[in-house]
C-alpha cells in the first residue's frame, strides 16, 4: 500500500529533531568510505543524503510516494545524483544489483505495528543486507501505562454525546470508543508505571502479529480513561529516541486506546490487559480487552476491538477469509480487461474509447473512461 504522505508530512518528520538527530547519529555510527546503503522509505531523501555525505559509495533510495522526485532534486541540488539509485516502488517489489551493508527505514506510523513495516523490513533483511550488515532501526520496545485523560477521552465522546439535538448516538459514541488515536501525553497523566507489550528485533523478526497481556498497579488516586501505548527507539549503540510521555514530543505522538467509560481509581488497584494487533490484508485489527480490579474486590471489564468501529465491516471481512471464493463484479472485470489492453501497443486515449465501448454502464463519459485508465496505468505500467 503507497503511503499517502505529503510534502508538508515529509516536511514535519525533517523538522522533528530528536528524530532526525538521531537517525543521523545513528547513520554516522555505521555509514563508511565505499559503503552501499539502502534508505527504504526515503521519502524527500533525507537520509539518503545524509548517507552520501558521510561517503556512501552506492545509495539504493526506494519510496513509492511521489514525493521520491523531490528526493531525486535535492541529490542534484546536494551533488549526489551520480551516486543515489532512486527507486519508486515499493521494497518488496525491487531487486538490487547488490546487498548493502547499511539499510536505514522508518515506515512507522504512531506505533512501529503499521502496515507495511514489520514485513517489509523482514523481506528488505533478508534478500538485500549483506553478512555482517547494519539495520537502522535495531529494535524498537513498544511500552504502555494507564492514563488519566479526560480531554482526550471527551474529544472522542463529547461529538456523539453534547450536539444538542435530541438525538441518541449512543452507537456512534461505542463505535468511536472502539478506535485508537494519535495523541501527546505528559508524564503526570500516568497512573502506574510504564510496561512492555512487545520487542520488536528488526534482526530477527518475521511475525508481523502481537500479541501479549501487561499487568500494571495504581499509583496514584485518579480516573483512568484508557491506555498510552508508544514505543522507544534502539537506532545504534547508545542512539535512540522516546516517542512516550517521558520525552520531549515527536511527529509519532502516542498512541490512545480509550476505554469504554472512565473508571476512578485509587492507589492499589490493579489493571490487566490483554493487546493484540492482528495484520489483515493492509492493515491491523487492534484488540484490547481490560479488567480493572479494584480494593474492594469489585471488577470493571471492557472487551474492545477496531472491528466494532466499522474499521473493518463484517462483508469486508468476510471477503478477505482464507475461505472465501471471489468473482470479479463490474468494475474488476473493467479493470481486467483495460490492463490486457495495455501491451505498448495502444495509447491511453485509445484504451479508453475501448473501455468506454465494452463499459457503457460503468463509464458514462470517454474523460471517466480515461481517469480511471491513467489510474491503472500509474499504478501498473512500466
Amino acid at each position: 500500500m503507497t503511503r499517502s504522505y505529503n510534502v508538508r508530512s515529509f516536511g514535519l518528520m525533517a523538522a522533528d529533531h530528536v528524530r532526525i538527530d538521531a537517525y543521523a547519529a545513528a547513520l554516522e555510527q555505521a555509514v563508511r568510505p565505499g559503503s552501499v546503503v539502502l534508505d527504504v522509505g526515503t521519502g524527500t531523501g533525507i537520509l539518503a543524503l545524509l548517507a552520501c555525505r558521510l561517503g556512501a559509495r552506492r545509495v539504493y533510495a526506494i519510496e513509492p510516494n511521489d514525493a521520491v522526485q523531490l528526493a531525486r532534486l535535492a541529490a542534484r541540488d546536494n551533488g549526489f545524483a551520480d551516486r543515489i539509485e532512486f527507486i519508486q516502488a515499493l521494497s518488496m517489489d525491487v531487486e538490487l544489483p547488490e546487498r548493502a551493508d547499511v539499510i536505514v527505514s522508518d515506515l512507522r506510523g504512531v506505533l512501529p505495528v503499521a502496515f507495511p513495516h514489520i514485513t517489509a523490513i523482514a523481506d528488505v533483511r533478508e534478500r538485500m543486507l549483506a553478512p555482517g550488515g547494519v539495520l537502522i532501526p535495531r529494535r524498537d520496545t513498544v511500552r504502555a501505562a494507564p492514563v488519566e485523560a479526560p480531554r482526550e477521552h471527551a474529544a472522542i465522546t463529547s461529538p456523539w454525546t453534547e450536539h444538542g439535538l435530541g438525538l441518541d448516538m449512543s452507537s456512534s459514541r461505542a463505535a468511536a470508543l472502539n478506535d485508537w488515536g494519535k495523541v501527546h501525553f505528559a508524564a503526570g497523566q500516568l497512573l502506574a508505571a510504564p510496561q512492555t507489550w512487545a520487542v520488536l528485533d528488526y534482526r530477527t523478526i518475521t511475525d508481523p502479529n502481537l500479541k501479549a497481556t501487561m499487568e500494571w498497579t495504581v499509583e496514584r488516586d485518579g480516573t483512568g480513561h484508557g491506555v498510552s501505548v508508544w514505543f522507544d527507539a534502539d537506532l545504534a549503540e547508545g542512539v535512540g529516541f522516546t516517542t512516550g510521555p517521558e520525552g520531549p514530543q515527536t511527529i509519532y505522538g502516542t498512541a490512545f486506546l480509550p476505554w469504554l467509560e472512565p473508571v476512578p481509581l485509587v492507589r492499589g488497584d490493579r489493571i490487566r490487559m490483554m493487546l493484540q494487533a492482528r495484520g489483515i490484508s493492509d492493515d491491523y485489527v487492534w484488540v484490547w480487552d481490560t479488567t480493572v480490579e479494584r480494593a474492594d474486590g469489585s471488577r470493571v471489564r471492557f472487551r474492545q476491538s477496531t472491528l466494532r468501529a466499522g474499521a473493518f465491516p463484517s462483508q469486508q471481512m468476510r471477503r478477505r477469509g482464507h475461505d472465501f471464493a471471489p468473482m470479479l463484479g463490474e468494475q474488476g472485470r473493467a479493470d481486467r480487461e483495460i490492463l490486457g489492453l495495455m501491451d505498448g501497443t495502444a495509447t491511453l486515449g485509445e484504451i479508453a474509447t475501448e473501455a468506454r465501448r465494452r463499459f457503457p454502464a460503468l463509464f458514462t463519459s470517454w474523460e471517466a473512461a480515461l481517469s480511471r485508465v491513467g489510474q491503472l496505468s500509474e499504478t501498473f505500467s512500466e
